[in-house]
């Protein structure tokens, strides 16, 4: 099991692995380190999979013999579908970002109840304050008399404090 698992990983990737980077990426199998080197030693035994030696680091690469050699034009002819790919990719994300842009915009737009919610709010204020603007226009008072000498008492009180503070303050300096 372990031995099929790791040849499917590195022919599926086509790129050197170390032993690790196989035991990281067949983890979610429940493949152990030491199943891992074991299953690697014998695809190397068997040929499937060749062994490089960099130090004390081995890396395990598939097999390249029997694969396709492409010429000069199918090379450039993958080459022009590849960037047309990566073109359609960059449209595709571009669409996608404004359709995002555009949902965010009528998410956060109010709803119908929320207008008319709001209309009547501000027409109920708009109304309170004509009502006011018209009693200031007729000429109504907006300090009762009584409410006038409570006020002008309170300001003599307090100048008569602060002078006699001021006094004080200028008599010691």
């Amino acid at each position: 099991m372990a031995e099929a698992a790791v040849l499917n990983l590195i022919q599926q990737h086509n790129k050197p692995f170390g032993v690790q980077g196989l035991v990281d990426n067949l983890q979610s199998q429940g493949i152990k380190k030491t199943a891992v080197q074991k299953a690697c030693d014998s695809l190397v035994e068997s040929g499937k999979v060749v062994c490089k030696e960099f130090g004390k680091t081995k890396l395990y690469i598939p097999k390249q013999e029997g694969l396709q050699v492409l010429s000069k034009e199918e090379m450039d002819a993958k080459k022009a579908e590849l960037k047309q790919l990566q073109e359609q990719l960059v449209a595709s994300h571009k669409a996608a970002k404004d359709t995002e842009a555009e949902l965010r915009s009528w998410q956060s737009s109010m709803t119908a109840a929320e207008l008319s919610a709001n209309v009547a709010e501000l027409t109920t204020l708009r109304d309170s304050q004509a009502a006011k603007l018209a009693g200031l226009r007729n000429g109504a008072k907006l300090v009762s008399p009584e409410e006038r000498k409570q006020t002008e008492t309170a300001l003599r009180t307090a100048m008569n404090i602060w002078r006699k503070r001021r006094s004080v303050f200028k008599s010691i300096w």
